[in-house]
């Protein structure tokens, strides 16, 4: 009778033991799926991803390595990175607005964030391939701030700007193609679009 109660608590550390391993996995996969969301999430006047307004320059450089093109002037530049995949058709790139962050000049913060690959969205399901009407709804105050003919689509672009959320978007023909975060409060810097070859901007 003795052995009989041994082997029933032998049993019951064993499978004690499974349970708790079960638990740390169920865990540690739960943490794994969060970090992956939110290097894919917009926080609109915050955040894209891994990078966020006022991050310090370098901090970016360490992630993305050199950047593929940009343009650099009086302390402010754009960096664009390409990305090997596309979306609607159009090569996917991450490019960030920065500029001195204080008047000692020694380093630079992130200011605009800009991004074209339709995996990144907002946590309401927003992002590039989503209608005009869906961000209306979601942005009230979003509005029509700029016009551009882009001669080798031979079609316009339209950017809204919801500023007081600090989240810009671009379309063609009422389906988003590009998602921009700046401050709150901020109007949209459009110096990004003068280093597209083939944009013009038109009367709004």
């Amino acid at each position: 009778m003795k052995i009989n109660w041994l082997y029933f608590i032998i049993f019951g550390i064993l499978v004690s033991c499974n349970n708790s391993s079960k638990t740390i996995q169920l865990n540690a996969d739960s943490l794994a799926t969060a970090d992956v969301e939110e290097k894919l999430l917009i926080v609109p006047g915050k955040s894209i991803g891994r990078y966020f307004l006022g991050q310090d320059v370098q901090q970016v450089d360490s992630i993305k390595g050199k950047p593929d093109a940009g343009d650099a002037a009086m302390g402010k530049a754009w960096a664009i990175w390409y990305g090997k995949n596309t979306t609607n058709g159009k090569r996917n790139e991450l490019a960030i607005y920065s500029s001195y962050k204080d008047s000692t000049m020694a380093s630079k913060a992130v200011k605009q964030i800009r991004v074209i690959s339709s995996k990144f969205e907002t946590n309401d399901g927003l992002n590039n391939g989503n209608t005009l009407s869906n961000f209306q709804v979601k942005y009230p105050d979003f509005k029509q701030i700029a016009v551009y003919y882009d001669s080798v689509l031979g079609d316009t672009i339209k950017v809204y700007d919801s500023q007081s959320n600090g989240i810009a978007v671009e379309f063609l023909r009422d389906i988003s193609r590009a998602i921009t975060v700046h401050a709150k409060g901020e109007a949209l810097n459009e110096s990004y679009y003068t280093l597209k070859p083939g944009l013009t901007k038109l009367a709004n």
